[in-house]
């Protein structure tokens, strides 16, 4: 891990206690119940309270009515009075009011409380069928009220009192049943840590804790599992290196690092014999820098080492050195660069092998073979024989075309069979890693990202290997078309009910961008003769292509007959295919250029138009493109109607 890489802070909270967690959250639960309770219990006392209240209510305005109906009538106003007194006593009523038949007021009376009423009733007094006069009396629940919201409080008090009993026995009950074996699988997790990886966690005995103490034991195995794997790697490593060095110290070739100025810091003792020196100090003392008396050409030792800094890597850099004795001889290099942790080119690593007698092979089978065609030009054939020559190479052409065709069947099968194992694999293990692994590891975690990273990958995989499937398939169907192998299954088709099966089939893709998808078939299309399949084949690669090089607009797919041929046109409002590129844009694997805007669209085979072509082709049809750059595309294509 680098140096300046900012410290994470630890999130808030992190000292919390589980027990107290547990407690808060119990008593939180706790309150939530009671309080929900409490008001339930409230609610309905007080709907209780109001329906005695109302029905007394009803009770007592009726039993006055009925009682004044004498009264009234007789206008003894002095008895009515008197019995209006007395219901005045009465705590639920704040106010009782009679009036007479004139609607004048018999006997009115009023508690100031301070508060208005809860509710009224009135009621015409009636004698032998007649309204004389009626009664109202208003009526208070003050004291219900008070009695309701006392019982309430005493609940409140229950309610405080259990809480604070739940409270202290859930902290000893937590304090009994979670803080010592918790602190049991800290002090072994404390242990482990030490490198005593022999503690079994042998006092928790909960179910929920002893699981995670066999987890860490199994992890714990694992990490000394490791440990020893490491151990022994290390080991390996120290083999491998005294046998680098054994290597570097006994080979044939010259063995070198310098630095990017070309001052030599350390070489094996293939440098010394090479260049004629009895020993490496003496090579070394005499010979500080591959640029300096050594070379033939200084200059091109400084080209060699500019072509280290650019590309990174040389190889069978050949070039003349002076030994010691001063005889020249010919070195290949191979060389590659080595950066600091910074990216800073500090050194070159390099292998010298002394070349001089191929080289002398080379000019003397330089001077051979020049020798060969000063006898090949004298002893030319006639050109009887050359024509015979060439056809003799035609059939061997059409023999490897057929050949061609053949491999690329057979390589094609056998290449579907592991990508369909491939393909299956990556989609079962993304699915079982998924379900798993991901829920055994924290979502924050180091294990998360790097799973999900997993998940990133196999997905890759999935596509990529679609994708090649795809490109299996389209190799498959060209090579069958031009070896003349495709079985055509020529039947008679209505085209409109073809295109619109096509239109519906790309209307899925459609849906998930911002394009929108428009059809203008004219009715009654000519029919032809084609096979069904290839000619879906041909409408939905149209359709793909136009979707996938159309960022925003609409792709329009329009069929009409003209001049007894059925014409065909998708158009699309695209970046457009610049005019280089139509031309060739039918042909194999070829790709056209894009602008900025589409170097995240996925590339296909670049066979679909080579294979489109082909179709349309087969049947006396024509296919071609009109585009202008950044207004939009028209593939175009014609087929003979039936006749």
């Amino acid at each position: 891990m680098r140096a300046d890489n900012p410290k994470r802070k630890r999130p808030l909270l992190t000292s919390r206690s589980i027990s107290r967690d547990l407690t808060f959250s119990l008593v939180v639960i706790v309150m939530i119940i009671a309080t929900a309770l409490g008001g339930f219990i409230y609610w309905q006392q007080s709907q209780e309270m109001w329906a005695t209240a109302e029905k007394k209510g009803e009770d007592t305005i009726s039993s006055v009515a009925e009682i004044l109906a004498v009264p009234i009538w007789n206008l003894d106003y002095d008895n009515a009075r008197l019995i209006g007194s007395v219901y005045t006593h009465d705590d639920m009523v704040q106010g009782i009011r009679i009036y007479g038949s004139r609607n004048e007021v018999v006997f009115a009376h009023e508690k100031f409380s301070g508060t208005p009423a809860d509710f009224s009733q009135v009621r015409p007094i009636v004698f032998e069928g007649r309204t004389i006069g009626r009664a109202e009396i208003d009526f208070t629940l003050e004291r219900e009220k008070k009695r309701l919201d006392e019982q309430m409080f005493v609940s409140i008090i229950i309610i405080v009192v259990s809480i604070s009993v739940i409270l202290a026995i859930t902290g000893l009950l937590l304090r009994v049943f979670l803080n010592k074996p918790l602190m049991v699988l800290q002090s072994g997790i404390a242990r482990v840590a030490k490198g005593d990886f022999s503690y079994d966690f042998g006092e928790v005995y909960h179910a929920e804790l002893l699981e995670i103490a066999k987890r860490f034991r199994r992890m714990s195995i694992e990490i000394e599992g490791r440990e020893n794997k490491l151990q022994t790697m290390n080991k390996t490593l120290q083999e491998a290196e005294e046998k680098y060095r054994s290597i570097f110290e006994n080979a044939i070739e010259g063995i070198f690092q310098a630095t990017p100025d070309g001052v030599l810091r350390r070489a094996n003792p293939a440098m010394a014999r090479i260049f004629g020196y009895d020993s490496l100090d003496e090579f070394l003392s005499n010979v500080r820098s591959l640029s300096s008396r050594i070379m033939v050409n200084p200059d091109h030792m400084q080209g060699f080492f500019d072509r280290v800094r650019d590309q990174g890597e040389v190889k069978r850099f050949e070039a003349e050195y002076y030994r010691r004795d001063g005889k020249t001889i010919w070195g290949s290099l191979n060389a590659r660069a080595i950066h600091d942790e910074r990216g800073n080119f500090v050194f070159v690593d390099g292998i010298l092998e002394d070349i001089t007698d191929r080289k002398k092979a080379e000019q003397d089978l330089a001077d051979l073979n020049r020798h060969l065609e000063q006898l090949v030009r004298e002893r030319t054939e006639d050109l009887v024989n050359k024509a015979r020559e060439l056809e003799e190479a035609n059939q061997r052409l059409r023999e490897l075309d057929e050949m061609k065709s053949a491999f690329l069947s057979s390589v094609s099968h056998e290449l579907r069979t592991p990508l369909t194992s491939i393909l299956g694999f990556a989609k079962l293990l993304n699915k079982e890693f998924t379900r798993n692994f991901l829920p055994l590891v924290s979502p924050e975690g180091a294990l998360a990202r790097k799973g999900k990273r997993i998940r990133e990958n196999l997905a890759i995989i999935s596509h990529e290997g679609e994708r090649l499937t795809r490109l299996i398939n389209d190799v498959l169907d060209l090579n069958k078309i031009e070896s003349g192998s495709m079985g055509w299954r020529d039947e008679e088709l209505d085209m409109n009910e073809v295109i619109e099966v096509a239109a519906s089939s790309v209307s899925g893709m459609f849906a998930q961008t911002t394009l929108e998808l428009r059809t203008e078939i004219q009715p009654g299309l000519p029919h032809i003769v084609a096979d069904r399949d290839r000619m879906q084949q041909v409408l939905i690669n149209l359709l793909n292509n136009a979707s996938k090089f159309t960022e925003k607009g609409s792709v329009t797919l329009r069929a009409f007959p003209r001049f007894s041929q059925l014409r065909v046109e998708v158009v699309d409002t695209g970046t457009g295919i610049h005019p280089e590129d139509q031309s060739q844009i039918f042909e194999k694997f070829h790709q056209t250029h894009t602008d900025d805007t589409m170097v995240n669209k996925p590339k296909g085979t670049g066979l679909g138009l080579t294979i489109c072509r082909e179709i349309i082709e087969h049947y006396g049809g024509r296919i071609w493109v009109e585009s202008e750059v950044g207004v939009g595309s028209t593939f175009i294509f014609t087929l003979p109607a039936m006749q």
